[in-house]
């Protein structure tokens, strides 16, 4: 019905060309362009799309307005976003250089949520600029402080209410953020009931539609829901603070990864931020 009023779904897989993006809507399939300043629309007619082997692997872009929940976003999260500091982005550099061929990469934080969001966020950024292509960040915290909520997408569809039975419910999830080739799958409306086993069943599906993917869950030890995609995951790294996580945590994570066969695994140890 919406289609037929002209609301088309478009599939986050958009190529684009000069500015001018093409796709597909995800409910009557109809061939979608997206002029700059425009909304998505079908194609006119008496033109016709010509799909070629380099957009197989299309970017993603977005035009936030101003009175879009992303352009009302604190400053610090534009600082991740679009421009992170100097020290600390020199250190995430370094780790996504040494990603390997690792595609799936699973943060899972034993410290605080703003913690955790904030190196997210940076590891994302750094991915990007140093692999290139498409990333999505998936909020799999079960909880309704991480990074879905920091980018607006609290109480939206997510995690929490996709099928199994249905890749593309995934994909009608997600968000565009404002950094252009990245794409957030939040927490979803009731977090607490996420399954993140449903996320590790369609990777396959979504890897072949992303160049990487991160999530962002809580520490592996303290929820055997977590285990799922930790086990389906490339590369796992622990996320801690200094002198605040509390070694019997990393010691529960060390357990966990062992006697769940899960590998390989890192540590990121961060130090606090003094006004935390």
């Amino acid at each position: 019905m919406l289609c037929r009023w002209g609301y088309h779904r478009a599939d986050p897989a958009a190529a684009w060309n000069g500015g001018i993006g093409f796709s597909r809507c995800l409910g009557c399939g109809a061939e979608l362009v997206q002029r700059p300043g425009t909304r998505w629309a079908r194609v006119p007619r008496g033109y016709a799309v010509v799909w070629r082997p380099a957009a197989e692997r299309p970017a993603l872009t977005c035009s936030a307005s101003s009175s879009s929940p992303i352009a009302r976003l604190s400053q610090r999260l534009r600082d991740h976003l679009h421009a992170p500091i100097e020290q600390p982005s020199r250190r995430y550099r370094y780790l996504a250089r040494r990603l390997g061929d690792a595609r799936t990469i699973l943060l899972s934080a034993l410290c605080e949520a703003d913690a955790a969001n904030d190196v997210l966020l940076l590891l994302a950024a750094m991915v990007q600029q140093e692999q290139g292509g498409r990333v999505l960040l998936v909020d799999a915290t079960l909880a309704d402080d991480g990074v879905g909520a920091l980018l607006g997408a609290d109480k939206q569809p997510g995690l929490s209410d996709i099928r199994t039975d249905d890749p593309w419910s995934a994909v009608e999830a997600m968000r565009l953020l404002a950094r252009p080739d990245m794409v957030l799958l939040g927490a979803g409306l009731n977090p607490a009931a996420g399954r993140p086993e449903r996320i590790a069943a369609m990777l396959p599906f979504l890897a072949d539609r992303f160049d990487h993917i991160l999530i962002q869950q809580r520490g592996i030890g303290s929820d055997s829901r977590n285990l799922a995609l930790a086990r389906a995951a490339d590369l796992v790294w622990t996320l801690a603070e200094e002198g605040r996580s509390p070694m019997a945590r990393l010691h529960e994570a060390r357990d966990a990864f062992r006697a769940h066969g899960i590998a390989p695994a890192g540590l990121i140890l961060t130090v606090p931020a003094h006004d935390r």
